[in-house]
């Protein structure tokens, strides 16, 4: 063999090596990412980091992070999602994806304390708001435009609220007021304030009690349009609902019952009778209570004289005299309130047996 063939075998051997040992290098040493991640420790915080390490390639690297910074490490994170690529100095490179978490939120959690208007058209209402969870301080805003926590001198209405708290978390909830009563069979009263009583603007036309049990009532006459107007008609059991305690619900609405005698006493003295006319029984007092009482009356009351229904099954007097069961008996027989079309006072009585059907006005339950 010449020299010259020999030559051209040596270079020849030694470029195959040299390339086996670059394909070697490129196979054995990629690059590589190890992390270590801190997430969010808080609900809302920029306080989460990723700290990498890269090996292999050729150094040096350049970095390049999702959120446009250049560094190695990043720190100040929010939740979420984060992506890197690593660039050796040869141009290869490694792309990697990380998840910065964070806890989940103390959720905002919001009672009301609300008082409902008065009396039907008055704007006495008010809502106080309170606060658990979420992350202090708190903003509100309210659909009538008040930025306040509570709000007073409300009227009927839906009022919503939202509620945003320092980490931007936000919670929505409404409020009713309402300056009406509904019973369990969905009939709607006003209310109205007299003194310091709220009265039903209506007498009773309620068919079963609170629980839904179906009671005994009577439409004037038995005919059921009267009862729009008029109300209906109960015995004073059916009224009291089997029972024989002073203000007992009865067969009111929660949070209303049936008067006692006391109660309308305290009611007549407020529209000027005197205690001592008060207290009389089984006569008609005062000269002009009643008329107050009674519809187009100054009291707001507005009794429409609605008749009775004896224990025989006979009706008689609508229009001209108003019976109204108290919750106060009087051995087989129950006091009442009788009102005249023809009289300026009012009656109070105790002469009817518990059998007769009169009419029941539902007066608020207070609170204390």
């Amino acid at each position: 063999m010449n020299k010259t063939i020999l030559k051209i075998l040596i270079v020849l051997i030694t470029l195959f090596f040299i390339n086996c040992k670059k394909d070697i290098v490129e196979i054995y040493h990629p690059i590589q990412i190890y992390s270590t991640i801190k997430n969010v420790s808080e609900f809302g915080n920029n306080d989460g980091e990723i700290d990498i390490t890269v090996s292999g390639g050729s150094q040096p690297y350049e970095f390049k992070w999702s959120n446009n910074q250049t560094s190695e490490d990043i720190t100040g994170l929010a939740v979420g999602v984060y992506s890197i690529i690593v660039t050796d100095s040869d141009n290869f490179f490694k792309s990697d994806t990380f998840d910065v978490t964070q806890p989940e939120p103390d959720p905002i959690i919001v009672t009301f304390e609300i008082t409902s208007p008065s009396e039907t058209g008055a704007n006495d209402g008010s809502i106080n708001t309170v606060l658990e969870g979420g992350f202090p301080p708190f903003s509100f805003l309210w659909s009538n435009g008040s930025d306040a926590k509570d709000m007073t001198n409300l009227s009927t209405g839906i009022y919503i609220l939202t509620i945003t708290d320092s980490k931007g978390q936000t919670r929505t909830d409404s409020v009713t007021l309402i300056d009406y009563i509904i019973d369990i069979d969905k009939n709607i009263y006003s209310k109205i304030k007299i003194g310091n009583q709220i009265w039903m603007g209506e007498n009773l036309k309620v068919k079963r009690t609170p629980d839904s049990t179906i009671i005994e009532s009577h439409g004037y006459n038995d005919d059921t349009s009267y009862v729009e107007i008029y109300g209906r008609l109960y015995t004073w059991n059916t009224a009291m609902n089997g029972l024989n305690e002073e203000k007992s619900q009865g067969i009111c609405p929660s949070g209303w019952h049936i008067p006692s005698d006391e109660e309308f006493k305290e009611l007549e003295i407020f529209l000027g009778m005197t205690p001592e006319e008060a207290d009389q029984s089984n006569m008609w007092r005062s000269k002009d209570v009643g008329t107050r009482l009674k519809f187009g009356g100054s009291s707001g009351y507005e009794a429409q004289l609605s008749g009775r229904r004896s224990y025989t099954g006979s009706y008689d007097m609508i229009d001209c005299m108003e019976y109204i069961w108290t919750s106060n008996e009087y051995g087989n027989n129950a006091w009442r309130r009788c009102l005249d079309k023809n009289a300026g006072g009012i009656g109070r009585a105790n002469t009817f047996p518990k059998t007769y059907g009169l009419s029941v006005r539902c007066i608020k339950t207070n609170e204390d």
